[in-house]
């Protein structure tokens, strides 16, 4: 194998592993976390199990749909696999926000955020495939920066790696990726300004 190979190679892998440690459902976890300590500390256990069940109904519906043949990817990459997925992501959603009401209330807006920003990818679909990794973590880093800053500074440090992961993989164009961020971030802002 000659040292280009062996590069693409090592470049691919990183930028596989880099996609699947920033997946947007390890993302969420790790800021559903960080949040209930900081915001609703009583209820972490009960938060936590919330957000692994979800996280587990999400990945079996996604293995479901890649074992199946129905999707190319585990990532829904084609623009006709998105609808389902987000329904299901919704569903999922509407599902934390119903667990975790009384449990852990101030989670309740976060929540009804994600909701909303799926619900613009998802119409947005029509027209561009969004990055849902991007918008993930964007979400996560502006979120973080009222609740832990040096994860928040972390999280922007990370959205260039995961940027180049998602162009390297073929998974998304530069528009989508920039596009991602930006309606991550977006959201997260609203939440900020609502959340006061």
């Amino acid at each position: 194998m000659s040292g280009t190979e062996r590069e693409r190679g090592n470049a691919g892998r990183l930028a596989r592993w880099t996609s699947i440690v920033l997946h947007p459902f390890a993302v969420f976890i790790g800021l559903t976390m960080v949040s209930v300590r900081v915001l609703a500390p009583q209820a972490f256990w009960s938060a936590l199990c919330g957000v692994a069940t979800a996280v587990l109904v999400s990945w079996a519906f996604v293995a479901q749909r890649r074992r199946g043949g129905h999707w190319t990817t585990v990532d829904a990459s084609h623009p006709s696999e998105r609808p389902l997925l987000y329904a299901v992501l919704l569903a999922v959603l509407a599902a934390c926000w119903w667990w975790m009401r009384e449990r852990a209330a101030p989670m309740g807006q976060g929540i009804l955020a994600v909701a909303a920003m799926v619900v613009a990818a998802a119409l947005l679909n029509r027209w561009i495939k969004l990055s849902l990794h991007m918008a993930s973590l964007a979400f996560a880093a502006v979120s973080l920066c009222s609740l832990q800053p040096a994860l928040a500074a972390l999280a922007i440090a990370l959205l260039p790696l995961l940027a180049w992961s998602r162009l390297k993989l073929a998974r998304h164009s530069l528009a989508e990726v920039i596009g991602g961020t930006l309606l991550g971030a977006a959201f997260a802002c609203g939440l900020r300004v609502l959340a006061g």
